[in-house]
């Protein structure tokens, strides 16, 4: 691990790691930066409360990496903000605590970064049993929030940067996600707020991650994940649109949330009480939301459209009569109400 190359005036990158009770993962992420190429490094490890012994070991076996203690478990996002906060870098690399990184990982981030205008600049992340074919193009996410595979044929097009490694100068973005998202689409927040600035998103296809894949969040009880994701999707919509944008989403929201009540009736594993609860959440914090509102519609560069015409208007995955009828009905609709949206490939 290079940490020993910063100048008088810190380190040209923090790599800040959150972790919550995930002492094993932090190991192996800790191992694999240790053969990183990036001169002037500072790892970050924000310590969220655990109770595994996680700070212990740190200070005792890696006093190279400097430890931020949260006295609570302030989720992905609290703690990503904590470890900002702390960092000396003229970047901050965020970095799941379940991955391990290629060598040249942070190298390559900082290189695009410096000959790239993009404010956020993410990594390819190989995620384990995701097959290899699902990766020859980026994907996007729908009018909705959810993920839509195989979109982008150009290997550095996202919509939006994965928080599992991603890049950006500290000058410019500051603390990165609203503390109350606690975890799930804080990722698509970002991304969304530097868009709607008129700044850069990109993927640097050589910088590779590996990405066991949600496996602290495997961890949390399900309604808890299920409340925090439904919640968060929705807030998205809420904040960064405009209110004629909102108002032809709505039929996609109501199909939505109609789909996940039933679905839960007839037992298919969604949770109705969290689902209710992020719905209701939003309803009882009108105050937020419209703080968060004019906080982000203030520093608005670009329309609606610049966003939308990123997104996909497929509502299902997969090759089947069911979704192919659900998507052109969706794009029809769509297109008579002046929704712009990708083509695919």
């Amino acid at each position: 691990m290079n940490t020993g190359g910063a100048t008088s005036t810190g380190p040209l990158v923090s790599v800040v790691i959150v972790s919550y009770n995930g002492l094993p993962l932090l190991q192996q992420c800790l191992a694999s930066i240790d053969a990183q190429t990036c001169p002037q490094t500072e790892v970050i490890v924000v310590d969220n409360a655990s109770t595994d012994g996680t700070a212990a070991w740190l200070r005792r076996e890696r006093p190279a990496v400097r430890l931020v203690e949260s006295p609570v478990n302030s989720g992905f996002a609290g703690g990503n903000n904590l470890g900002v906060r702390a960092a000396r870098g003229e970047y901050v690399c965020l970095l799941n605590n379940d991955t391990t990184v290629e060598p040249d990982w942070l190298l390559r981030l900082v290189e695009r970064a410096r000959a790239s205008g993009a404010a956020l600049l993410a990594s390819k992340v190989l995620t384990d049993g995701v097959p290899a074919e699902h990766y020859a193009m980026n994907g996007t996410l729908n009018y909705l929030g959810y993920n839509i595979m195989r979109v982008f044929a150009d290997p550095a097009r996202i919509f939006y940067a994965s928080a599992a490694s991603l890049l950006f100068r500290r000058g410019t973005v500051g603390e990165p996600f609203p503390e109350e998202y606690f975890l799930y689409a804080e990722d698509v927040h970002l991304s969304m707020r530097m868009r709607l600035a008129g700044r850069g998103v990109e993927m640097v296809p050589a910088s590779v991650v590996h990405h066991r894949g949600s496996a602290t969040v495997r961890r949390q009880v399900p309604a808890f994940v299920t409340y925090h994701r439904e919640r968060n999707r929705l807030l998205n919509t809420l904040v960064f649109f405009s209110p004629w944008t909102i108002l032809r989403l709505l039929p996609y929201l109501a199909a939505d949330a109609a789909a996940k009540v039933l679905r839960a009736l007839a037992g298919g594993g969604t949770s109705a009480g969290a689902v209710l609860r992020a719905y209701l959440w939003v309803a009882g914090h009108p105050g937020w939301v419209l703080d968060e509102r004019r906080r982000l519609q203030a520093a608005r560069a670009v329309p609606d459209r610049e966003l939308l015409r990123l997104m996909s208007a497929h509502v299902l995955e997969g090759e089947g009569i069911a979704p192919r009828a659900a998507n052109a009905l969706s794009r029809a609709y769509a297109r008579l109400a002046g929704l712009p949206f990708v083509r695919h490939g």
